[in-house]
């Protein structure tokens, strides 16, 4: 299956089709995360067969009485004394943790967990994670809230994903005492320790808690943009869409964070990987109808002052070609005029070129990516830039091409101007479109 990424390559192979030479190419808090994530950055790919949904494990909320250990003790930490691997099997013998501390462990047994229990004193956004350390057993990972007056563990979160995936999920804490548990849903390890690990955060998006595929946010079947914030080294933003039909699916992920670093990955149902994207490009896949997670993570620093936009929309049939209403320019020297050559397109340093995309029938593309490259005659400085159509299939794409040679020469009623006849190109999808223009008159300087 070959990548549908919009890019360098794609423009390299459109500029050998018009005749030039395709070699030619030129052009706040942060922290670094103690548990990197297993994903591997790989691109898109460009269709996806349909998925075999099976039935995933879940946690539907628990209520646990604690009413033993109320009269038992008061929630004095516990040590492990019993044997090799601690007395924390239940929520009444669990054990205190700290937060922003590692805490490894033992499961001895397939069915067994270990408890653990913390106090948060203040409205905070409390993060947890595991990793197994093992790809042969499957543990799982919940977070209770104890209800005083019940004396009663209330589940309030969980994360229980597939054999060897670590565990994450988060909650948005009141002041009180919350329990975490680690329960073996399938083999055990006594060898190789899990770890679990615990932070808070004091400022978090509006979309919180969506550390996890279990809490994610649904954005249905529309499109949409949304603004969130990474707050800590091991948040994870997730997002499920669902497609009726089969679709292309457009996703960018845009981050003006110089201290942040942020990545796109993407999931069927039954979270398996479908690929992944960086942060400020532009990918498209096209998926069959089913639901989907958009997962948005930090594989290495995160800017809480800074938020990123993720957008993501769907285009409703393939670009064919492109029709030019304007490019504008700077520097004075914008028209569409004819130098002797024919009629072009005059532009300068920074120009901005409109139009509107169709498809093979005539119809305009909404939702599209289209890309535009010229390459200029200084340096034979290849200039990309991708856009993408509006719901009716007009787009508007700004580039800074740079500076002309002045090949050419136009004597005028007034002055001589000197300017270079420069290739443009469109693309979608790695495909060179049809456009009613081909070449732009690039403008260098004029002498009286």
């Amino acid at each position: 299956m070959k990548l549908k990424f919009v890019g360098m390559a794609a423009l390299a192979l459109s500029i050998g089709m018009a005749g030039m030479n395709p070699g030619a190419m030129a052009q706040s808090s942060s922290g670094t995360a103690a548990f990197p994530k297993n994903q591997t950055l790989q691109p898109l790919a460009a269709q996806v067969q349909p998925a075999t949904v099976h039935n995933s494990k879940s946690a539907p909320a628990q209520h646990i009485p604690l009413s033993d250990v109320a009269s038992a003790r008061s929630f004095a930490a516990v040590t492990a004394t019993d044997n090799t691997y601690g007395s924390n099997t239940s929520p009444g013998t669990a054990e205190e943790i700290s937060t922003d501390t590692t805490i490894p462990g033992y499961i001895d047994q397939q069915g067994g967990a270990r408890w653990y229990y913390t106090n948060v004193t203040s409205s905070l956004k409390l993060t947890a994670f595991l990793s197994t350390g093992t790809s042969n057993v499957d543990y799982d990972l919940a977070l209770y809230r104890l209800n005083t007056a019940t004396s009663t563990l209330e589940q309030v979160s969980y994360s229980s994903k597939g054999a060897g995936q670590y565990e994450l999920l988060s909650y948005l804490a009141t002041p009180g005492y919350y329990f975490i548990s680690v329960t073996s849903y399938q083999g055990s390890d006594t060898t190789n320790p899990f770890v679990l690990f615990t932070t808070l955060s004091d400022s978090y998006d509006q979309n919180e808690p969506d550390d996890n595929p279990f809490f994610a946010k649904d954005r249905g079947t529309a499109p949409f943009i949304s603004q969130q914030n990474i707050d800590n080294l091991l948040d994870e933003d997730w997002t499920k869409i669902t497609l009726n039909a089969q679709s292309k699916v457009n996703l960018r992920l845009n981050n003006t964070s110089s201290n942040g670093s942020y990545v796109i990955q993407l999931w069927d149902a039954n979270l398996q990987s479908l690929g992944s994207l960086a942060q400020n490009a532009d990918g498209q896949i096209t998926l069959p109808a089913g639901s989907y997670y958009i997962q948005v993570y930090a594989p290495s620093t995160f800017d809480i002052t800074t938020p990123y936009t993720l957008s993501v929309n769907y285009q409703n049939a393939a670009i064919a070609r492109v029709a030019v209403s304007e490019i504008t320019s700077d520097r004075g020297v914008q028209g569409f005029i004819d130098y002797g050559y024919g009629k072009k397109w005059r532009v300068g340093y920074n120009i901005t070129v409109k139009g509107r995309a169709f498809d093979a029938t005539g119809v305009p593309v909404g939702n599209g990516i289209v890309t535009v490259g010229v390459q200029t005659r200084v340096g034979n400085n290849t200039v990309v830039v991708n856009g993408n159509t509006d719901s009716l299939g007009y787009f508007s794409i700004p580039m800074n091409i740079g500076p002309a040679a002045g090949q050419y020469s136009y004597r005028g009623p007034v002055s001589t101007h000197y300017f270079d006849i420069i290739p443009i190109v469109f693309l979608s999808n790695n495909k060179q479109l049809n456009a009613d223009i081909n070449s732009l008159y690039h403008y260098a300087y004029s002498i009286n």
